[in-house]
């Protein structure tokens, strides 16, 4: 076929395929253009809003995540239950539904050829029409519905969900059976307008598993002004945004773009999460869980969104993060110590702690949770940042504080355990069952982090039980008595720590966190 404008390639280092191999589906999908179309446009519908998405729709279908191994080169894949051909069988449907590569493809070999004309005719049609501008995938409303028809064009050859179209395609262009010659960036944009259309390779982007605590509740078409830089930490930079909920309130809260690896964290080495796959969005979800489960309301509520960060013109950069509320209040280390001798805030505060040491969190500093007194007086205390817990190696629910120096663990920041709980932890603790934390966990971590989970969850139940033999399990409304207060150090709780912060952060000090 010399005029094809396929190409079989062959990798020095094949690995597995993006797409999984296996039929097409006996069902055939209406090709209709509305079938990439959700109720807020293009793309994907909000994970809570899904009552018009069908039986196949690719965010409510769990995508199990491979234990071991390099990400292959190609990193669109289906989910269970939804198939495309293999390499030779896209080859084939391609080359059907897209005789001659398909508009998108005419119009990107045209502006390379203005970019670099190589013929007479070029050359008169570089001069004609100029160099070819940036194509803006934001903006260009023809440029998106010629990548439409394209996809509609190969489902309806394939009888196929129009998002596995567009991961076929998207798998055909990062292969190289489609798109030789084609402009550099206009590759980029090409295979963002398909990510706009699939959220397959975005997932399989950073290895995390399709689940409906995992599925978008926002995504980019809700976003109501451009993100704003909020925060650059050590490794991760966080927006503010601005997010349209379908009940026409609005959304003020913190994006958090997530990554596949993440190198050179001091804990997780001593923690056992890998850096090359850290499942950040994961350990997030199954803390929040874990709070739930235990009725302690101390941590941010957390879910997924879809969303264009826009840090560079002209170029998406839609990316799966993690949208969290605004946290009330003051971080604790920039409250007051009257705040911090409050009955409540230290009920509270135990109850965040508490939750640490069951998860292994081993990165509670005192600006990682905030402190709000209400205008009714009630105090709210939020854990944020919830990203370095549930390794597999902490299965001692004491060993989230720091090390000796030179080891690991050095670089810990949480403290011992409580010196002091009251009744109602003590009973919502008690009761947990190793089942419950299995039935909880199952779909967010590996069997070794579950298993270090049950045996951190044993060592705070054991510790409970020596504190009831002591007379250390007092009542919920005892925390203000002075010989309450006076067990708490900054060895063994976190009230106790941040007594000694707050002082040096109001006398104008750095902390050395």
């Amino acid at each position: 076929m010399p005029d094809s404008p396929f190409r079989v390639t062959r990798s020095q280092n094949p690995g597995p395929s993006r797409i999984e191999p296996g039929t097409l589906p006996a069902r055939p999908v209406a090709s209709s253009s509305r079938a990439l179309e959700g109720p807020l446009g293009p793309g994907l519908a909000p994970r809570r809003h899904q009552a018009v998405a069908g039986p196949l729709s690719p965010v409510r279908n769990s995508a199990p995540r491979p234990l071991t191994g390099p990400s292959p080169a190609s990193t669109r894949r289906s989910p269970p239950g939804l198939h495309t051909p293999d390499r030779a069988g896209r080859m084939r449907l391609l080359e059907s539904a897209l005789p001659s590569g398909g508009g998108t493809l005419k119009l990107l070999k045209e502006r390379a050829a203005r970019q670099h004309p190589a013929t007479l005719a070029e050359r008169l049609n570089a001069q004609l029409k100029g160099a070819p501008e940036a194509l803006d995938v934001h903006s260009d409303a023809a440029f998106a519905a010629l990548v439409r028809a394209d996809v509609m064009a190969i489902a309806k050859a394939g009888a196929m969900e129009p998002s596995l179209a567009a991961d076929a395609l998207g798998a055909a262009i990062e292969e190289g059976m489609l798109g030789q010659g084609i402009l550099p960036t206009d590759r980029q944009a090409l295979l963002a307008a398909l990510d706009q259309l699939s959220i397959h390779r975005l997932y399989q982007k950073i290895n995390l598993k399709v689940t409906p605590e995992t599925s978008p509740a926002f995504t980019n078409v809700q976003v109501l002004e451009p993100p704003r830089a909020f925060r650059s930490g050590s490794f991760h930079t966080v927006f503010g945004v601005r997010l349209a909920k379908l009940d026409g309130s609005v959304f003020d809260g913190i994006f958090k773009p997530l990554k596949a690896t993440e190198k050179n964290n001091p804990t997780t080495a001593g923690t056992g999460i890998p850096e090359s796959d850290p499942q950040t969005a994961m350990r997030n979800i199954a803390t929040l869980a874990y709070a739930r489960k235990l009725g302690m309301d101390v941590i941010v509520d957390t879910q997924v969104a879809l969303i264009d960060t826009r840090q560079a013109p002209s170029v998406s950069n839609l990316q799966l993060g993690l949208v969290m509320e605004r946290a009330p209040g003051k971080p604790a280390l920039y409250t007051d110590v009257q705040t911090l001798d409050r009955a409540d805030v230290c009920a509270e505060v135990t109850k965040l702690q508490l939750l640490d040491h069951l998860t292994g969190q081993t990165d509670r500093y005192h600006e990682n949770y905030f402190i709000d007194i209400g205008p009714d007086g009630r105090v709210k205390v939020t854990g944020i940042d919830n990203d370095q817990c549930f390794g597999q190696k902490l299965t001692d629910p004491a060993d989230i504080r720091p090390g000796a120096d030179g080891t690991a663990q050095a670089r810990f920041r949480g403290v011992g355990l409580p010196p002091v709980v009251d009744t109602d932890m003590e009973r919502s603790i008690q009761a947990l069952t190793e089942g419950d934390i299995r039935s909880m966990l199952e779909d967010k971590l590996n069997e070794a982090e579950i298993s270090a989970a049950i045996q951190r969850h044993q060592g705070v139940k054991a510790h409970i039980a020596q504190l009831r033999e002591i007379g250390r399990v007092i009542d919920p409304g005892h925390w203000g008595e002075p010989g309450v207060k006076e067990l708490l150090t900054e060895h063994n709780s976190y009230i106790g720590r941040e007594r000694q912060w707050v002082p040096f952060y109001a006398a104008g000090l750095q902390s050395s966190w």
